[in-house]
């Protein structure tokens, strides 16, 4: 996924980072970022305050003087990242956040974006900037929360992203069906590992539902019904005790992914499912072919994160003489993105 653009002069950008290609972030925001954005897009800030009285008319609490509104809306520049009062609550409100912070928000969330890769410390620091007002005032908030939920779990520290979670969950709907499609995938995931496979296939049904809003992107759309898909054979090739695996089953899922028009991350997870699949049913030739596929459409998208996971799968099916060789390039990109929980799951034998 390509990062999101950045207007300039709304938000310092922090350095850029060795492990990251794209321009980072801007480094949190403030509401004087939100304000000048508004007054950017207004045309100055008599006519900001113009149209916020437009908007707001017939609301009694509203000051009806033009000039009193501005004052207040200068003011509400100069908080930092205070909570915002009344006027940051009718700029919100009214007049929403900007789309190019709201990209950024979604990109820091999202399990598939390249904002995924950058080290542990890093994502953590960046969305502890972003998560204080005026993000937490906005419908932003829910991103900051799943992305926040997804790098503890990266830490195992499990009860602290589970309340992460808990307040995504409670505030997705506001930040649009995206982030509910994000955060639903988290927790089915979660319940997946919990053992609990009934709960996880509501939240299936529930996405799959989510899946056709037209509000999506063809890209968004693409990615998370991959990342749906993924999701669904885990249940067939990681069969509860007392029950068989179905592989067959998972590789014709995985074979319903649609990998045109070329977006590496769907294309990277079509490949990998795929190269499993072929290697459980034991055409290892072809498992190893296809796993060198999602390999190179991981690089190809610059995507770090799945290019270890392709290396995990590659060197579990190469003869021992290689193998290992490859396992230690896995294990020492996940260091590199301090990946606890990757990291783990590199050394954890598979059946």
């Amino acid at each position: 996924m390509k990062a999101p653009g950045h207007e300039s002069g709304h938000a310092q950008p922090v350095p850029a980072h060795a492990a990251a290609e794209a321009s980072a972030p801007p480094v949190g925001f403030s509401w004087e970022t939100v304000v000048l954005a508004f007054v950017s897009e207004a045309g100055g800030w008599a006519a900001l305050s113009d149209e916020l009285l437009r908007r707001t008319r017939g609301v009694a609490a509203v000051p009806s003087d033009p000039h009193v509104v501005e004052k207040g809306l200068r003011r509400l520049a100069k908080r930092g990242q205070k909570p915002g009062g009344q006027y940051g609550r009718w700029l919100l409100r009214y007049f929403g956040v900007p789309a190019s912070l709201e990209r950024w928000a979604e990109w820091m969330g999202q399990f598939h974006s390249r904002f995924a890769d950058l080290p542990t410390s890093l994502r953590f620091e960046q969305l502890n900037l972003w998560d204080r007002p005026p993000v937490t005032e906005s419908r932003l908030a829910a991103w900051v929360h799943v992305g926040m939920a997804s790098v503890l779990l990266r830490m195992r520290l499990e009860i602290d992203a589970t309340r992460r979670l808990e307040l995504a969950e409670a505030s997705a709907a506001q930040a649009g069906t995206a982030c509910q499609v994000e955060v639903a995938l988290l927790r089915a995931k979660l319940l997946t590992d919990a053992g609990d496979r009934d709960g996880s296939r509501l939240l299936f049904e529930r996405i799959e539902a989510w899946l056709t809003a037209p509000e999506l992107s063809t890209d968004a759309r693409a990615c998370y019904h991959a990342r749906l898909i993924g999701q669904r054979a885990y249940h067939l090739t990681r069969a509860l005790p007392g029950s068989e695996p179905d592989v067959s089953g998972a590789l014709e899922l995985f074979q319903q992914i649609h990998d045109e028009p070329f977006i590496p991350f769907v294309a990277f997870r079509k490949s990998n499912g795929v190269a499993y699949c072929r290697w459980r049913l034991g055409d290892t030739a072809a498992g190893i072919a296809e796993a060198r596929r999602a390999l190179q459409h991981a690089g190809d998208g610059g995507l770090v994160r799945f290019r270890i996971m392709a290396l995990n799968l590659l060197a579990r099916m190469l003869p021992e003489a290689e193998s290992s060789a490859v396992r230690q390039r896995a294990e020492t990109l996940s260091r590199l993105v301090e990946d606890d929980d990757l990291l783990r799951r590199l050394r954890v034998p598979w059946r």
